[in-house]
């Protein structure tokens, strides 16, 4: 874990450097405004290439924090969605509980007034008793 966090601060201080080098060579190229057409051409040529490369390292650290964004998103979703599963596991599990408790409740009812068994029947189909 120590690597990734100095590879981490690595990539940051390069990155900085390049976007710092990218300021001073903006700052440059607005000295040569006045200079001859081959210089500027020269310059500008150089500019855009060392311009790519400036904002790659923006983009990159742009894109870092909005990715961090979404996975901070992501991980409280899916800690919000297992809560509920757990919650709904709960009663899932209370529910049958209850339905086996009245399936047995209502055998014994029908043990005791025969015309209560298709009740009974019906309470054992839809919660049936667990070995």
């Amino acid at each position: 874990m120590t690597g990734d966090n100095g590879k981490d601060r690595a990539i940051v201080w390069i990155g900085v450097l390049v976007l710092v080098g990218f300021g001073v060579l903006l700052v440059y190229m607005f000295g040569l405004l006045s200079s001859s057409e081959t210089t500027w051409n020269r310059a500008l040529y150089l500019f855009s290439g060392v311009e790519a490369i400036a904002f790659a390292a923006a983009g990159y650290f742009f894109g870092r924090e909005v990715h961090r964004t979404r996975a901070e998103q992501a991980e409280a979703r899916a800690y919000q969605a297992e809560q509920q599963w757990q919650q709904w596991s709960q009663r899932a599990l209370e529910a049958e509980t209850k339905g086996q408790s009245l399936s047995a409740a209502a055998d014994m009812l029908a043990k005791q007034h025969p015309e209560l068994e298709p009740l009974a029947q019906m309470a054992q189909t839809l919660f049936p008793s667990k070995p």
